[in-house]
């Protein structure tokens, strides 16, 4: 962030100032906190940021945003909300900066695509992403502030659980150019069960982007192309503009053509090729080449818990539990499938979560697929999954409630030649199954 003294902070809030200190970061998590940052105290439903406030002192904040005074030695800036103050911050701060801001979001893929845009934009010029999984109001706002005058692209991820919450985004960020990865079943609750009124919501984030040369969404889905006005197209469809073609997946990299011309990735899944084409679209649009493009995709890191391959012990893990729907599921059985190794496979999954309608019907769609692949045993955990086995007469399959006991009967793969996929809804943290006791 650009440095700012607590009086002009207070000035662009119209606050009250205690005290006077620079600032060149902010921060809402003393996990977080570094040297320099305004500590903002957000009052959530269980946590008061203010019973923080000397944690964060502490670790190398120099002031404070509150909403009471404290009894600390310290600058505060004193506003009657917090969060609104941190939002109202954030907007005033966009407007100072010169950033060619790109937003993301999408049902599946939005982490792999702000990675893949990450590690080729590094290349090109300073830029920030969102962290993690920091990809709410609060997240967009941090990510915001850890950008200053010479940060060229700053990356925003963009999640969607509840209505308004895209619009909300792109309020604070001002996106100047989008690419929206793709529409499944998730969150379904809270869209009335209705594939329209998601995709609808999705869709939401060009709204305020003018330039729509900029704007790229994944054209195979019907209901985007019906609210579209203007904006651009990638997919495995022909119709596309940026038709994807000649998908390979290797061990090493998923290699594909956008428009004829080649490129490849070392992120692996002919899925992994329709996020990688949006990343490509938008570069090229920005002026990118494609020899940078290239150079960036076979050298992305993704965001943890995100297709993840690596040994445990005398195992291979696939490891992609961050979440789960029908269709990234349906990716991540395709790429367990279809990779290269001799090593037996085995299938640990779990429930997705809040799909809505059709729950049932998804969890038997994703038994059935899995159970005509080359599997050698299936472990399932949640009730969903437990419903839809009563379907399958199959001795593969092994059904739990417990956790736990998940554990204790699956830590014996780990110590011989097995290949074992992990998928399942962030509600499980499936990576507690890979922990040592």
């Amino acid at each position: 962030m650009n440095r700012y003294s607590t009086l002009e902070i207070g000035r662009l809030l119209g606050a009250d100032v205690i005290g006077n200190a620079d600032v060149w970061g902010v921060n809402v998590d003393t996990r977080f906190v570094q040297e320099g940052d305004l500590f903002v105290c957000l009052i959530g439903a269980k946590v008061d940021g203010h019973t923080f406030a000397q944690e964060a002192l502490d670790k190398g904040a120099k002031a404070l945003l509150v909403s009471k005074r404290l009894d600390i030695n310290a600058p505060q800036i004193l506003v009657p909300d917090t969060l609104k103050a941190f939002y109202e911050f954030a907007k005033i701060y966009r407007k100072k900066l010169n950033l060619e801001a790109i937003a993301i979001t999408g049902s599946n893929g939005k982490t792999s695509t702000k990675d893949m845009l990450l590690s080729v934009l590094t290349h090109v010029a300073p830029t920030i992403a969102t962290f993690k999984n920091q990809n709410t109001e609060i997240g967009s706002c941090i990510t915001l502030f850890k950008c200053d005058n010479s940060t060229r692209y700053g990356i925003f991820e963009m999640g969607l659980d509840e209505p308004g919450e895209i619009k909300a985004m792109t309020k604070l960020i001002s996106p100047t150019a989008a690419i929206l990865t793709g529409l499944d079943q998730a969150h379904m609750d809270n869209f009335e069960d209705d594939y329209a009124v998601l995709g609808k919501e999705k869709f939401s984030i060009f709204d305020t982007i003018t330039d729509k040369t900029k704007c790229f969404y994944q054209g195979d889905v019907a209901i985007f192309n019906e609210l579209a006005q203007g904006e651009r197209t990638f997919g495995f469809n022909d119709t596309n503009e940026y038709a994807i073609s000649d998908v390979v997946v290797s061990k090493e990299e998923t290699q594909f053509k956008v428009k004829d011309r080649t490129y490849a990735t070392n992120l692996l899944g002919v899925h992994q090729s329709s996020n990688a084409a949006g990343v490509v679209a938008l570069l090229r649009n920005l002026g990118i080449n494609d020899r940078t493009i290239n150079e960036g995709l076979k050298d992305v890191v993704l965001t943890e818990m995100r297709t993840e391959i690596y040994p445990h012990h005398k195992a291979l893990i696939l490891f992609d539990a961050y979440k789960s729907s029908p269709k990234s599921l349906d990716a991540i059985l395709d790429l367990f499938g279809a990779y290269e190794t001799d090593m037996p496979r085995t299938a640990v999954l779990a429930d997705m979560y809040m799909l809505g309608k059709g729950t049932e019907k998804h969890h038997e769609n994703a038994l059935k697929k899995a159970l005509s692949m080359d599997i050698k045993d299936i472990y399932l955990l949640g009730e969903e999954f437990e419903k839809a086995s009563q379907k399958f007469n199959d001795t593969r399959l092994h059904i739990y409630k417990d956790k736990e006991a998940l554990k204790n009967d699956i830590q014996p793969l780990y110590e011989a030649s097995n290949f074992i996929l992990f998928k399942g809804s962030r509600f499980y943290e499936l990576e507690d199954l890979l922990k040592e006791d």
